[in-house]
Order: C-alpha cells, then structure tokens, then sequence
C-alpha cells in the first residue's frame, strides 16, 4: 500500500475516533451529535479516498468513488446544524427547511451515483488511481458544498462577534481549526477538480487539513475546556 494512502486510512481512524469521543461525552446533545456526525463523514470521506486509490479493479474503484464523494458532501450538513447549536441555539429551522435539507442530500446522492453525471471514466492507476469528472456534476457538489458551508460560518462568524470571554475564545479557535479543512479541504476536494475536469487532481491532500483540527479538539477536551 501507498504511504499516501496509509496516512489517509490513519487520519481516517483519528477523525472516527474523535467523533466517538464527543458523541460518547453526551450522546443526547445536539451539539455533540452534529459535530460527531460531521467528524464522521470526514473519515467516511478520507478512507473511501485511500480505499479508491487502493482499488484493483474498476467496479470496486466506482463503489468506493461513491462512498467518498458522497460522504464529502454530506459533512456541510451537520456542520451547518453545528453551527446553530453551538456554544448556543439562537435559531430553530423550520419544517419546510429539514425537507429542502433532505431533497439536497437525495439531489446529491443522485449526482454521485447516477452513471456520467459525476464520475466519467475511472483509470485503474496502481495505487494512484485517477478518474475523469462531467462539469455538471461537479458544479453542482460544488454549489451544494459551498452552499451549507458559507452559511455555517456565517452563522459561527455572527457569534463571535456578539460573544465575550470564554465563549468568544471557543469560538475563535473552533472557527480558525475547522476553517483550515474547510478552505483546503474544499480547494483540492471540490474546486481544483471542477477546474481540470479530466483528472481529480491532488484532491487527497484535502483530508490531511483535518489534523488542526483533530489536535486542536484533543488539546481542548483534554483540558476539560470544552462544553459538551
């Protein structure tokens, strides 16, 4: 197996391990929940990454295409639902807007496994494997993406600004943390790919992004500052 891909499949096992961790703090807070979820996706994403460049045939290569592709989309939407709950609730969504949640992820999971409307042709590369994109597609996970985070930050940014002390200084570095996956992990993950369109690109660098992250939530739950 690749270097690369090991240190995919352990970065993986680091992001699953944190989730477990904050969801195991409180596994009824809806704080803990979405951010877990959100941790989750990130290593469903990184794993399917490796496994796909790890892959010996083209069947097993589309599954894991699917698996990675729709698990990176998917880790807007908790996130976003983070982003109202923590470190407090001042907004609760609407009926209307859980179903529009549940039509764009039923839309996007449509765009990742429908046949050419993401994923051209794949080409079996040992331990590199690469695959060709339709535009349409990728712009839509794109806009999709980009969508749910502008508004999850938007939301963390509009708290700090009206936060003191200790809930400002949470918010500061939990912004800063996931803000760095966030740009790169979206920049390699998401807007290189729709720009070349013919090859992913170096799209498994998105998910090493994570580790500030990781070590920042380790640093902070091992100092019992954070609530959960």
């Amino acid at each position: 197996m690749h270097p690369i891909n090991i240190g995919l499949i352990f970065i993986s096992g680091l992001n699953v391990g944190l989730a477990f961790l904050i969801w195991s703090r409180n596994f009824k807070n809806k704080i803990n929940i979405s951010f877990s979820l959100g941790l989750f996706f990130v290593a469903i994403w990184t794993l399917g990454i490796a496994m796909f460049r790890e892959s010996q045939t083209e069947s097993v290569a589309l599954v894991w295409t699917w698996v990675q592709n729709f698990s990176g989309s998917l880790i807007v939407i908790p996130f976003f639902l983070f982003s109202l709950y923590f470190p407090y609730q001042n907004r609760v969504l609407k009926l209307w807007q859980w179903i529009l949640i549940l039509i764009s992820i039923i839309i996007i999971f449509l765009v990742v496994v429908v046949s050419n409307v993401w994923i051209k042709d794949i080409r079996l590369i040992p331990h590199d494997n690469d695959y060709s994109i339709n535009f349409w597609g990728i712009l839509y996970f794109n806009i999709h993406f980009y969508f749910y985070l502008v508004l999850a930050f938007w939301n963390l940014l509009k708290k700090y600004k009206d936060s003191q002390g200790f809930t400002r200084k949470q918010l500061r570095y939990l912004t800063i943390s996931s803000g760095i996956i966030a740009l790169f992990g979206g920049i390699f993950g998401a807007f290189i790919p729709l720009i070349m369109l013919s090859t992913a690109g170096p799209y498994w660098v998105g998910p090493y992004f994570s580790l500030p992250l990781v070590v920042y939530l380790s640093w902070f739950i091992s100092k019992k500052e954070i609530k959960c």
